[in-house]
């Protein structure tokens, strides 16, 4: 007899991510953290295939770091890496120099994209390298892991709202998009509830996207459609973990036959 499968049936937001069991507890923030200072935010990608049951599963990982350089712009310096198919890693390398203003508007960047192995090494020919776009070109425009960066330091008041185009990817631009302030929200997430401010993102090319921040602004989750962005210290680690464990069973399951 099959196994009974529940849908989940609502969209993904911090408290049934914790029902879903996408997480235990999520970091307290230092003392220190100050949207517009200098912080590193990794993120655990979580996605789920739909049931409450099963299908759900972490699949990757993404670093933002952000760096001081004046004070009219800032760097971001980005690594995210997604296990593919056959125990390959899609790994992508970003750098971007960003205005300080309200979206984190793009100056200039390079990114870097490229395929390991199942034996860890690159594959030469999917690498593939872009930017060095002038600057007059990014006016009214944002990357989507620029907004990671902008939504921490936008007021959380319900008159907030952004107009830009999105570069997807740092290569897609998408247009017409419009980041507004949802409130702060009363969330369950174990003892008592902890209150999140939530941001959501609409726009031509992309699902509906929100993004839930701490009372100290430090954004801990990112959700659209069945993909979380989960903020958690642990999540390099625990991906070269999962990688590691998916590489052997490939490998053992495609050794040659004695």
């Amino acid at each position: 007899m099959a196994k009974q499968r529940t849908i989940v049936g609502s969209p993904l937001t911090p408290a049934l991510l914790k029902e879903l069991g996408a997480f235990e507890t999520l970091p307290s923030t230092p003392g220190d953290f100050k949207p517009d200072g200098e912080w590193i935010n990794t993120y655990r990608i979580w996605t789920c295939h739909g049931y409450r049951e099963s299908g759900n599963q972490n699949v990757g990982f993404l670093r933002i770091e952000r760096v001081h350089d004046s004070n009219q712009t800032f760097k971001l310096n980005v690594h995210q890496e997604i296990l593919q198919t056959d125990a390959m890693v899609g790994a992508i390398d970003a750098t971007t120099t960003c205005r300080s203003d309200p979206s984190a508007s793009p100056i200039r960047w390079s990114l870097m994209s490229q395929l390991l192995g199942a034996d860890g090494e690159p594959i030469p020919e999917s690498l593939c390298t872009h930017g060095g776009v002038p600057s007059k070109w990014t006016e009214g425009i944002t990357g989507d892991w620029c907004l990671f960066e902008a939504v921490q330091r936008l007021s959380p008041d319900m008159q907030t709202s952004l107009s830009f185009d999105l570069l997807e990817g740092m290569g897609l631009r998408k247009s017409n998009h419009r980041l507004s302030y949802g409130g702060l929200i009363p969330t369950s997430l174990g003892a008592g509830e902890t209150p999140l401010h939530r941001f959501v993102q609409f726009g031509s090319g992309i699902l509906p996207t929100e993004y839930w921040l701490d009372t100290r602004h430090r954004l801990f989750v990112v959700t659209s459609m069945n993909k979380a962005y989960i903020l958690d210290d642990r999540a390099e680690n625990s991906f070269k973990q999962d990688v590691e464990r998916a590489r052997k069973s490939y490998l053992k399951k495609n050794a040659p036959r004695k």
